[in-house]
Formats: structure tokens, sequence, C-alpha cells
């Protein structure tokens, strides 16, 4: 490994281990991501991120999160341990990640309907209806 690599991304992983030691979670997936960005191979980072990123307990964090463990399955080399692991990560995430999914949605929609709220418009006379491809259509009823 050269000597910028070294110089580059070890401050990335020493702020990853405070970050994450604090519970900054945020901090450490930022940290990771940095070091991801000189050396994108590096799988203790991949990780690292990919555990941060659960922990932040966010829709995109945790479907980030599922995306990692999925590149770090990718990569493994073929006789190994990982794949199971891998695996029952991805079956534990991706309930998560649809529950993360309707709260943040309900937490939007309801913030839209107090908007509405404040201005004086009845939040009643609007219908939110899910289209099936992750987005909402607003209708007006009379």
């Amino acid at each position: 490994m050269s000597n910028w690599c070294i110089n580059t991304f070890i401050p990335y992983i020493l702020f990853h281990e405070y970050s994450t030691h604090r519970g900054d979670h945020a901090s450490a997936v930022r940290s990771c991501t940095d070091s991801l960005l000189d050396v994108p191979t590096y799988a203790k980072a991949l990780h690292r991120c990919a555990t941060s990123n659960d922990a932040v307990r966010t829709w995109s964090s945790i479907s980030a999160a599922e995306k990692l463990i999925s590149i770090i399955g990718q990569r493994s080399p073929s006789p190994s341990p990982l794949p199971p692991l891998i695996r029952s990560a991805l079956m534990t995430l991706h309930p998560r990640l649809g529950r993360a999914q309707k709260a943040e949605t309900n937490e939007r929609i309801s913030k839209l309907k107090g908007l509405y709220d404040s201005f004086g418009m009845s939040s009643n006379n609007f219908q939110l209806t899910a289209n099936g491809q992750g987005g909402y259509s607003m209708d007006f009823l009379n």
C-alpha cells in the first residue's frame, strides 16, 4: 500500500472509531464514505459504513446499508463463510427498511397536512393515494 493511501484513509478510520464510540453514527458514515472515495475496495470501511448506516435507522441509511452489505457479498472470495452471514443480515434489514419507509412516509404526510391546516385549508379535503412506484398523488375532494 502506498504512503499516500496510508496517510489519507487512516485518519478516516480513526475518526470512524471515535464517532462510533461517541454514538455519532452519522459522522461515522461520512468518514467511511470519504475513505471509500479514496480506496473503494476497502472492505473494513464498507463494513463499518454499513454498520453505522444501520444504526442511523432512517429509510435512506438502511437502504444504503443493504446496498453495502450486498457489495460486500459480491466481493467476498468464493470459499468464504460470509454468504450465510450476509443472507441473514439482508433478511433482517429488509423488514426494517419497509418499516422505516412507512414511518417516514407517514411523517411527511402528516407534516404536509399540518401545513395545509396552518393556511386554513382543511386537510380532510385532500386524499393521498399511493401510485405503486413509491410516490403519491394528491386529489382534492369536494
